[in-house]
């Protein structure tokens, strides 16, 4: 009987080491997180960065809904009228922001212009021809 029981506890030990071995696996990280060094250059920390300097604003997403429109500045989230520092959010469109200081206008844009106004796409200069089919 007391072998039995012995035989028993060393069992359950075992089986608790067992389970909690998995319990030390490494915490997942997010596929999507963009790398470390940028996202320390974007946030103005590194070796360029200027202590003590304001950041200039980087507008990081638009939410534009029927309940509510706002944006998303510098990790902050600002609705439309609302106030980004000492600046206020005057207009909102679904890629720019326009922040108004004073008498000084910024527009924020979503994605940053390619190319200018020589990076006109191919396809706007072409007519598309339709075809119907029976």
């Amino acid at each position: 009987m007391a072998h039995r029981l012995k035989l028993a506890q060393v069992l359950a030990a075992a089986a608790g080491l067992a389970l909690s071995a998995g319990s030390t696996a490494q915490a997942l990280t997010d596929p999507t997180r963009p790398p470390l060094q940028l996202m320390m250059t974007a946030a103005g920390v590194g070796k360029d960065s200027k202590e003590g300097a304001e950041a200039r604003p980087r507008l990081e997403s638009i939410l534009l809904s029927s309940a509510r429109k706002g944006a998303i500045i510098n990790g902050q989230y600002v609705a439309l009228g609302g106030a980004f520092g000492k600046a206020a959010m005057v207009n909102i469109s679904a890629t720019t922001v326009t922040l108004k200081t004073g008498q000084e206008l910024e527009v924020l844009q979503l994605y940053p212009p390619r190319g200018g106004a020589a990076a006109v796409s191919a396809t706007e200069d072409k007519t598309e021809k339709m075809v119907k089919r029976p």
